[in-house]
């Protein structure tokens, strides 16, 4: 491995720490992030640590403050409202395309990860339930086949989600959104493509307002 592919792994491996400690609620909204203190960490150099915060700063996880330090950043209701309206629109799609092209296959994996959700849901355990919610949107967006589609759609929502959970975990809406998933599953596997895109809206819809809510309360709270 050449020097160049070493200190790209290096990023990769900072980028992916960090990733699942902001995502993870590990870090909480507002949080400082140190190079020193997180290059100490991971046993590596501020150099990759850096990269990795530039990166996850163009995805909108992270900001400069005005030391032009970085911090763990948290969307406002404007960015919120665009994510959802780009998700409805991309998710449509997806959603669309891959019914069109769905095996036997893919509709046990499909159920699978609606079952998934359903039981996490159901013991209110918020990160197994992320993860079977990935693995559900993973697993379309594979079958649908665009890449660049998929791309968007991921940052996007990884942009949202992890204040989306809190808001949803906080108001007891998991359950609720494992049976939005059952609709838009069973829509797909119907090849019902007029039933799918007001699947998404409501899906998208939920989470915007939920988001919303969440954001409002913490600006009244705190005054801003």
């Amino acid at each position: 491995m050449t020097g160049q592919e070493v200190e790209g792994s290096r990023v990769d491996g900072a980028y992916e720490w960090l990733l699942a400690e902001i995502t993870g609620f590990r870090i909480r909204s507002g949080a400082p992030l140190f190079e020193n203190r997180v290059a100490a960490q991971l046993g590596i150099s501020r150099t990759p640590v850096r990269e990795a915060l530039q990166r996850l700063e163009k995805e909108g996880l992270v900001k400069r403050t005005d030391n032009a330090r970085f911090a763990v950043s948290q969307p406002t209701i404007a960015e919120v409202n665009d994510a959802c309206d780009l998700l409805e629109v991309l998710d449509t799609y997806v959603c669309r395309k891959a019914s069109s092209m769905l095996t036997e296959q893919d509709v046990a994996a499909l159920k699978q990860s609606i079952a998934e959700m359903t039981r996490t849901a159901a013991a209110n355990d918020r990160l197994s339930w992320s993860a079977a919610d990935l693995a559900f949107h993973r697993l379309v967006n594979g079958i649908a086949g665009n890449q660049l589609v998929a791309g968007t759609v991921k940052e996007t929502r990884r942009r949202i989600q992890r204040f989306w959970l809190r808001a949803s975990s906080l108001q007891s809406r998991l359950e609720a959104c494992s049976q939005e998933h059952l609709v838009l599953a069973n829509a797909m596997v119907d090849q019902d493509y007029d039933a799918i895109e007001p699947a998404v809206r409501e899906h998208i819809g939920h989470m915007r307002r939920h988001m919303i809510d969440m954001l409002e309360s913490a600006a009244a709270i705190l005054g801003d």
